[in-house]
């Protein structure tokens, strides 16, 4: 049966139309080839029911065209046979289809016979799925699987031609929402990145007064052991007698020993804390 695809649709609507085949998924259902339509990749995302094309054609006509029009300024493109929406910069993943209704098989004699002879490993369908002629068009994040972000359909109230009419301010707030996100996004970056710094300097501080304490404690043992040395000097000389001309010698080596360890004569000049 061929598909009918008039001609004052879209290039991009006409195209996806002509690329429709049969459901791959559905090999198994010789007789649902000439039913359950979908286009390959490269091509809008469309599943349908061959008897439903022209409606489907219709819709996704007046949905592209407003996609172009002056209130959104948008337009479809491809990227990685994806089907996606840019508008102001901003993208989604767009996915149109036909909704189907699945009722218990009823297998056939013939089907009967297949189960009966192999249980187990046959090729009835535990369902039908029959084509309602009620669409479905769904706007997701282009990076963020297949949890819709939008989504617009044929319901008791209204048509799926009534709802494309939300189209432009639809896409206005999903446009807003991700500018948000991104503040929020930015907000978040921010923070962390002034949490670490935070966090850096106060780390940094801490090893400082680590290292100071450790070098005050150091300070604090040579002081003590200069001034331990000094007073042994002392006592050698006071012990051995001032006159021996020897003694005298080491004395003044022992007292520079002393010198060089104390921090307050290491250097010449009494080292004052820092402020």
């Amino acid at each position: 049966m061929r598909t009918v695809i008039p001609p004052d649709l879209h290039p991009l609507v006409r195209k996806a139309l002509r690329a429709l085949k049969p459901d791959q998924r559905l090999s198994y259902r010789p007789e649902l080839d000439d039913k359950l339509l979908r286009t390959p990749r490269g091509f809008i995302q469309i599943a349908v029911a061959r008897e439903h094309t022209e409606r489907a054609g219709r819709l996704l006509d007046m949905f592209v065209r407003t996609i172009e029009g002056p209130d959104v300024r948008g337009r479809v493109l491809f990227l990685d046979d994806k089907t996606m929406l840019e508008v102001d910069g901003e993208q989604f993943r767009l996915r149109f289809k036909e909704e189907n209704a699945r009722t218990p098989h009823r297998p056939t004699p013939e089907e009967r016979r297949k189960i009966a002879a192999h249980p187990h490993f046959h090729s009835v369908p535990k369902a039908d799925h029959h084509p309602t002629n009620r669409f479905t068009l769904e706007l997701y994040d282009p990076n963020v699987g297949y949890r819709y972000r939008a989504r617009l359909a044929d319901r008791r109230r209204a048509t799926l031609e009534q709802a494309l009419v939300e189209v432009p301010a639809l896409l206005r707030r999903l446009v807003q929402e991700n500018r948000d996100a991104e503040v929020e996004r930015e907000r978040r970056r921010r923070a962390w990145e002034e949490q670490e710094r935070q966090e850096t300097e106060e780390r940094q501080r801490r090893e400082r007064e680590k290292a100071r304490r450790a070098e005050l404690l150091a300070d604090a043992r040579a002081w003590r052991e200069a001034s331990l040395l000094r007073d042994y000097t002392a006592a050698v000389l006071q012990a051995r007698g001032p006159d021996d001309e020897a003694q005298q010698r080491w004395a003044t080596w022992a007292r520079s020993v002393a010198n060089e360890m104390d921090p307050l004569t290491r250097n010449g000049s009494e080292q004052e804390g820092d402020s």
